[in-house]
């Protein structure tokens, strides 16, 4: 198991948009992924679940990953987390 720690730049915060590519994206890896925020943790795989967390725009949140392709995986789902989603109307 890895991991690493993101701060949430999303001026939302993780809101569903997110929550949505980021399920999307953990579902293109074999690895197991979760999302760590103020002690509660989610399945990445979980659009409700990691919606839940409640992170916030500032938050630090603990990515982690277990499996044959952790690294790519942790990899993939750190960089989405780091870019944010962008303008809304993309």
């Amino acid at each position: 198991m890895i991991s690493r720690t993101v701060t949430i730049s999303d001026p939302l915060g993780l809101h569903a948009r997110m929550a949505a590519l980021l399920a999307r994206a953990a579902e293109q890896f074999e690895s197991s992924l979760w999302l760590s925020c103020r002690g509660k943790r989610a399945s990445l795989t979980s659009q409700l679940k990691v919606l839940a967390l409640g992170a916030r725009r500032g938050d630090e949140v603990l990515v982690l990953a277990d499996g044959l392709d952790e690294t790519e995986a942790l990899e993939a789902i750190a960089g989405r987390l780091a870019l944010g989603t962008g303008p809304l109307d993309e």
